[in-house]
Order: structure tokens, then C-alpha cells, then sequence
């Protein structure tokens, strides 16, 4: 069946990029779950410990282990939030921030690799088939959220 050929290269297509991520991730000894708290933390400067937490759907205990980790790791401290002083927010250090512009940059220039010998139609096209697969996902999403 075609549309099972089509799910598996996109499968093995996610996957080998996956890997390819993990490896860089792995350089700076995070992983994709730290990786992604940083970004979450970079998008929300004002968000404390518990709001990050909450957003990301991790239990309070295991969001400290998490910023403890980064804290030891040298990409993140903390400071008096100028919200509420009771609590602190999370702060990116220098080197936080060089590890998310050398990960940005290296997604580009993997996503550059990948699409090696594409036309900018032949991108094109491709964009709108995996926005109609993406708005296909949506409607089955609510539609079984309903049930």
C-alpha cells in the first residue's frame, strides 16, 4: 500500500535525523528533554521554575532535578523573579546561549543537507502534501478526543 511506504519514509526519515540530533546534544551532555527546557526557558525569561514546569507537563521534583542539572552544567542560574519575589526565575547563562545558537545552527545546516538537490517547487510541493498530512492529523486528533 502506498500510503504505508510514505509513513515509513517519513519514519525512518525522522529517525535518522533524530539520531543525527542526539549525537550533537550528546556533545554538550544534554539531552533532547534539557535541550528543550533551555528553548522553553529562552522563549518564556520570565517564566519561574513551577510555570516552566507546569507548561512542560513535568512534576515539580523532577523539574528541579532538571534545572539542577543545568545549573551544574553551567547553562543555567537563577534570579529573583520581578513578579514574585518568592519565587526565581530561570536564567540562561552566556554559555546556555551559545549551546542554543550552535544547536540552531547546526538544525540549519542539517535541514540544508537534507534537501540537497530540491528545486524550490519541488520544496514547495513537498511543504504543502506534509501541511495537508499535518491538518489530516489534526482532524483525526479531534475527533478522537471527542470520543
Amino acid at each position: 500500500m502506498l500510503e504505508a511506504d510514505v509513513a515509513s519514509h517519513l519514519r525512518k526519515t525522522q529517525q535518522r535525523l533524530n539520531y543525527m540530533l542526539r549525537e550533537k546534544v550528546g556533545e554538550y551532555k544534554l539531552t533532547f528533554r534539557l535541550l528543550h527546557i533551555l528553548m522553553r526557558i529562552e522563549r518564556n525569561p520570565e517564566a519561574n521554575q513551577n510555570e516552566i514546569a507546569k507548561e512542560l507537563k513535568f512534576t515539580k521534583g523532577s523539574m528541579s532535578g532538571y534545572v539542577s542539572r543545568l545549573m551544574e552544567l553551567g547553562m543555567l542560574e537563577k534570579s529573583a523573579s520581578t513578579k514574585d519575589q518568592r519565587c526565581n526565575r530561570l536564567v540562561l547563562t552566556i554559555y546556555g546561549k551559545s549551546i542554543l545558537e550552535d544547536y540552531e545552527e547546526e538544525v540549519h545546516l542539517r535541514y540544508k543537507d537534507i534537501f540537497i538537490g530540491f528545486s524550490p517547487e519541488e520544496l514547495a510541493s513537498f511543504d504543502a502534501s506534509l501541511t495537508k498530512i499535518n491538518r489530516n492529523l489534526e482532524k483525526l486528533e479531534l475527533e478522537e478526543g471527542k470520543s
